[in-house]
């Protein structure tokens, strides 16, 4: 995987560094804006290469690469049952995602995941974004930050976290109580409805409540990344106003 871009390079390099197989630059390591990724760069003895501008463009595929990438040896997802066992001193949030597919929105959750301390994100294994180098871009590197799980079935998944104490909170589009009402003093997954098809059958009877952004007349929806960000806020807001 190709990791390209001042910030996913850096939060890589601060989380997973030893996934790293080598750092490629068009440029001097020493130029003021690698400042922080040459520090850390030397702190893990990472392998550094200098190449062209045009190898960059090739293998970013278009995208801004800042002149600067790192080669990672894949993804690092977690197992679910490691996520259960980890010891937390205050009410966990794991979200979880039924089927959202642009790569653009999974980034973005992800960022806000890690900014309102999300304790992971849960993804099916099928019919779902993947961790890709636009999704990291996209999370502004916070896709190594916040632990991810890939599962093969979400609604046993789900029933998992459940007998584990959880409690399953569905967001949906209509007919759930206004999100501001609930009551977050709980173990918490949020799942998260698919772009197109939001959550299916068999995942939304898992949901033990259901909650609704409540929007101005004539808004039909939010984007699921939205979505994702003003609830995850409400639940913080809540819990440590």
């Amino acid at each position: 995987m190709i990791i390209y871009g001042i910030h996913p390079v850096e939060e890589v390099l601060k989380h997973s560094a030893d996934r790293v197989e080598e750092l490629l630059i068009a440029g001097n390591l020493r130029d003021s804006q690698f400042e922080a990724i040459a520090d850390l760069v030397r702190r893990h003895s990472i392998r550094t290469r200098s190449v062209g501008s045009d190898e960059l463009d090739r293998l970013a595929e278009g995208g801004n690469h800042q002149r600067v990438a790192l080669k990672v040896s894949g993804y690092p997802y977690r197992q679910l049952k490691e996520v259960i066992a980890e010891d937390r001193d205050r009410h966990a949030c794991i979200v979880a995602l039924a089927q959202v597919q642009d790569p653009g929105n999974l980034g973005a959750i992800l960022r806000s995941a890690a900014a309102m301390g999300v304790d992971a994100v849960m993804i099916p294994k099928h019919r779902s974004a993947k961790i890709t180098p636009a999704v990291v871009r996209a999370s502004a590197g916070m896709a190594f930050r916040v632990p991810i799980v890939e599962v093969t079935n979400l609604a046993r998944a789900l029933r998992t976290l459940k007998e584990e104490g959880f409690w399953v909170v569905g967001t949906v589009a209509d007919d759930g109580q206004p999100l501001w009402q609930l009551d977050w003093e709980m173990d918490a997954v949020v799942v998260m409805g698919g772009e197109h098809q939001g959550m299916r059958r068999g995942v939304e009877k898992e949901c033990d409540f259901r909650v609704t952004v409540p929007l101005q007349p004539g808004v039909e929806s939010l984007n699921v990344s939205a979505a994702a960000a003003i609830t995850l806020y409400d639940r913080l807001r809540t819990l440590f106003a």
